[in-house]
């Protein structure tokens, strides 16, 4: 699935950003066209939705606020020492985008990893730093970055409204959206209890590659791969904006956070995932329109995705 914010509706997004209507050749369009083509896009969203009996998507949900830096462009290993978390030592590996730096220590995969992960995390409002698993060659979009002038102030608001991320993605490609492949699967009670089983139980299922914690500065959790220039789904044209507005939806709707990345595998812990029939399928597809092939190279249906969106730990990957 093609990025909404991507060249193709460039055009579309100027005009609705702006106070002078636009066409696709630059020049000004009427108002009336503006509105005609609102009324389309509309008309194509609620067509395909009703086509796949899924209601519309609501609105996000208010972000958390703001997380201050605490420890700036130190070491923070003594700051962790004054919460009562002995850190492996750290090494200064990157800086994001902002220009802040990046620490990161060797850890053992496993149930070490994540332990040492809840732990950093559950400090996380205290340092600003968001903990964060990742795998060799996860960081080389940020290695990659070449910054023209000064970095990014990326303390600015970016877009991120994560229910239009998902409307455009609908209107951009509505035969391939409708077309999703379809069974009849619906939730049962051992998809939705996960009682002695949770995330990083999970986790250590699925991952035994994961050696590295970094520590991020970050004001906010979603922003992660944003300030990263994670580059894992560049083939699909989804950039740092894109994985903020789903992240930033997920995190104010089911509690998802950002555990870990790999060069092209993005995983999240779900505090709170859906559980009703209805809500894991609205959630199968927001998952679809994100990445398909969880569908097309994984599930096989988008009904058979929704075990998977009733699950703590989310993970994507793109080809």
């Amino acid at each position: 699935m093609r990025s909404p914010w991507g060249d193709s509706l460039s055009t579309r997004e100027l005009s609705a950003r702006s106070a002078i209507p636009v066409s696709r050749d630059g020049r000004s369009r009427s108002r009336g066209a503006v509105a005609e083509s609102v009324v389309v896009h509309q008309w194509l969203y609620d067509a395909v939705l009703n086509s796949l009996g899924v209601k519309p998507f609501r609105p996000d949900a208010d972000p958390a606020p703001a997380v201050e830096v605490v420890a700036g462009d130190l070491d923070p290993t003594e700051l962790y020492a004054t919460l009562g978390i002995e850190l492996p030592p750290l090494t200064r590996v990157a800086a994001t985008l902002d220009g802040h730096p990046v620490w990161m220590a060797q850890v053992e995969t496993g149930y070490p990893a994540t332990d040492l992960w809840q732990r950093v995390r559950a400090v996380y409002a205290r340092t600003g730093l968001w903990p964060l698993l990742i795998a060799p060659r996860a960081l080389e979009g940020l290695e990659e970055f070449e910054p023209e002038g000064e970095r990014e102030n990326t303390a600015a608001p970016i877009e991120s409204e994560g229910a239009a991320w998902l409307e455009r993605a609908v209107a951009a490609d509505p035969g391939e959206v409708a077309s999703v492949p379809r069974s009849t699967r619906d939730l049962t009670d051992e998809d939705r209890d996960h009682e002695g089983f949770g995330w990083d139980d999970a986790w250590n299922v699925i991952d035994d590659d994961s050696d590295q914690l970094i520590l991020v500065p970050a004001a906010h959790p979603w922003l992660v791969p944003y300030l990263l220039n994670w580059w894992g789904a560049c083939n699909h044209d989804l950039n740092g904006m894109d994985h903020a507005a789903l992240l930033r939806r997920w995190a104010g709707h089911w509690g998802a956070e950002l555990v870990a990345l790999s060069l092209d595998t993005l995983t999240l812990r779900v505090a709170n995932p859906p559980v009703d029939d209805d809500a894991a399928l609205s959630v199968a597809l927001e998952r679809f329109l994100y990445c398909s092939d969880q569908v097309h190279q994984g599930a096989g249906t988008l009904d058979e995705l929704k075990p998977l969106a009733a699950a703590p730990l989310w993970r994507f990957w793109w080809d």
